[in-house]
């Protein structure tokens, strides 16, 4: 399979980001931040991106023009750019809508629901809709071919950089001995899992889509291929874990509430769900609701997964960010996470 261009935060240049030639190991595009002139540069580096079967598939190409408009716009809006673009170029007002109150809500979902300037304070000051917010089309994605061949190819890379795992682990390693001799499920895994060297639980499994990754990943005990956007049940028992991870990945996830609602069933009760996210994302992959939303919003929108999956205590987020993710220089790192009810 074609090698890709990639997107990665560059080292030394003042832009903050740099196009890589082509390299073995493509890694995801970084989403919501940066500036006009790396927009220039993203669109410069548009046909190589687009050539690449192992980052966009070919048969999106047309979709991924699209996308790089709305990649621009996201960078100019910056990380808390919370207009919501829509195909055609229209914006989103949340005076415009009439109808049922739940249509109202759905047409300002996210953006007029961000309050408070942190990520802890947005789950904290959230007034939920009383309905689910969100409509078939959010969770449509650029392109819907079968995930498996998309991900055919092994990945051996990390989608974030050194920061974000330095940073998410070290949150694990403050968790997890909570639970000791835990049984914990990371889904949508992949070769690593970014858990703690310190071992302190008892067992580890893992679901994914690449059976070579998953057999590859030295922190489990055992394996699950499953496609989560087809079959949105988990293969366990109830109450099997005291800990379920997913990293950088419910923004790929077309039946997130299905899944959410599998993770609590999974769950024993008084057990912890940690959810974690970026800025990165392969974009013919990802969501529209994720796509066109900012880190406040995507705070939000993995908040809501647990809120309205039921079986939870209110979901809480910490921001682990580095410094340098406001410049664009690091990834941020923000963390959404909830118990499960005790009875």
């Amino acid at each position: 399979m074609a090698a890709s261009s990639l997107w990665q935060p560059s080292s030394s240049g003042a832009l903050g980001f740099s196009v890589l030639g082509r390299a073995p190991q493509p890694g995801p595009l970084v989403v919501g931040q940066g500036s006009a002139v790396q927009a220039a540069h993203l669109a410069a580096a548009a046909p190589d991106i687009i050539g690449s079967a192992a980052c966009l598939t070919a048969g999106a190409a047309a979709a991924v023009a699209a996308a790089g408009l709305l990649l621009a716009a996201t960078a100019v809006a910056g990380r808390r750019g919370r207009r919501s673009l829509r195909r055609g170029g229209s914006m989103a007002s949340p005076s415009s809508p009439r109808g049922s109150a739940s249509a109202v809500a759905r047409a300002a979902w996210p953006q007029s629901f961000v309050q408070g300037g942190s990520a802890e304070e947005v789950l904290q000051k959230v007034q939920w809709p009383q309905e689910w917010p969100y409509t078939a089309n959010d969770f449509t994605r650029q392109d819907e071919s079968d995930d498996l061949y998309f991900y055919d190819q092994p990945r051996l890379c990390t989608h974030v950089d050194d920061s974000f795992i330095g940073r998410l682990k070290t949150y694990y390693g403050k968790v997890f001995p909570q639970y000791p001799d835990a049984r914990i499920l990371d889904i949508c895994s992949s070769w690593i899992s970014h858990y703690p060297e310190e071992k302190t639980w008892s067992r580890v499994s893992i679901t994914g889509m690449n059976e070579y990754e998953l057999k590859e990943n030295k922190q489990a005990d055992d394996y699950t291929v499953r496609n989560l956007n087809v079959t949105p049940v988990l293969p366990y028992e109830d109450a099997s874990f005291d800990i379920v991870t997913c990293t950088v990945s419910m923004d790929y996830l077309n039946k997130p509430l299905e899944v959410t609602k599998e993770v609590a069933r999974v769950l024993k009760p008084g057990g912890t769900v940690i959810f974690s996210t970026s800025n990165r994302c392969f974009p013919s992959k990802a969501v529209n609701i994720w796509l066109k939303t900012g880190d406040m919003e995507h705070v939000l929108i993995y908040g809501s997964y647990l809120h309205y999956a039921g079986g939870f205590e209110p979901p809480e987020a910490v921001d682990l960010s580095p410094p340098m993710s406001k410049m664009g220089f690091a990834d941020p790192v923000l963390v959404i996470t909830a118990k499960k009810k005790a009875s």
